[in-house]
């Protein structure tokens, strides 16, 4: 019997998920290099709900070098309340690409990159849950969370989610609950942080 691989995966497992055997750290403070993450989901349930847009952006040395963006074909019918706010109807995610293939696709982009998000344990919750059921991996990627780093920086925010930051910095949150304009709010984010230190 012959074993197919490649330099990415083996067995279509990615090789990052393989490769990896340290147990992933809650960073705190921001790299210089690392990749920015989110998702949107039908739901709050890592195990019941599905991801239907994965996106990162990656960021060399504090400037977006790179981005990836998928819709992922869920195997659930999406719930108006998700479609109205993300905007991503049941016939657009039933055009995306399998789970599968945009999980080794985005595995490949992120590498060993720290991993940064708002509110990140809940993406990672999601991403997590989609690797094990197709590959009985998980991340060993380090992480950190920007919701920390603002409760820091922006002190008596009446709230800290991702548009009311965005909203009191002055950043643009139009077409905000979609993946890849998350993203790059919270880069923005960050770099405030960052300008502050």
């Amino acid at each position: 019997m012959q074993l197919s691989f490649n330099i990415d995966t083996v067995d279509d497992t990615p090789i990052i998920l393989l490769n990896q055997t340290k147990k992933p750290e809650e960073l705190k403070e921001i790299p210089s290099n690392y990749v920015i993450t989110d998702v949107e989901t039908t739901g709050l349930n890592p195990y019941k709900d599905s991801i239907i847009e994965l996106c990162a952006i990656k960021v060399c040395e504090d400037k977006i070098t790179e981005e990836f963006s998928a819709i992922i074909r869920p195997d659930v019918i999406i719930p108006d309340f998700i479609v109205q706010l993300t905007g991503i109807t049941n016939e657009q995610a039933q055009g995306g690409e399998t789970r599968r293939e945009v999980l080794k696709n985005y595995c490949k982009f992120i590498g060993t990159f720290p991993i940064i998000g708002h509110n990140i344990k809940f993406d990672l919750s999601f991403i997590n849950s989609a690797l094990e059921k197709e590959f009985k991996q998980k991340l060993k990627n380090d992480y950190a969370d920007t919701l920390f780093f603002s409760k820091l920086a922006y002190k008596n925010l009446n709230s800290y989610k991702l548009t009311n930051i965005a909203n009191f910095l002055n950043i643009d949150t139009k077409n905000a609950h979609r993946a890849l304009k998350d993203c790059k709010m919270t880069y923005e984010i960050i770099r405030d942080i960052k300008s502050k230190n």
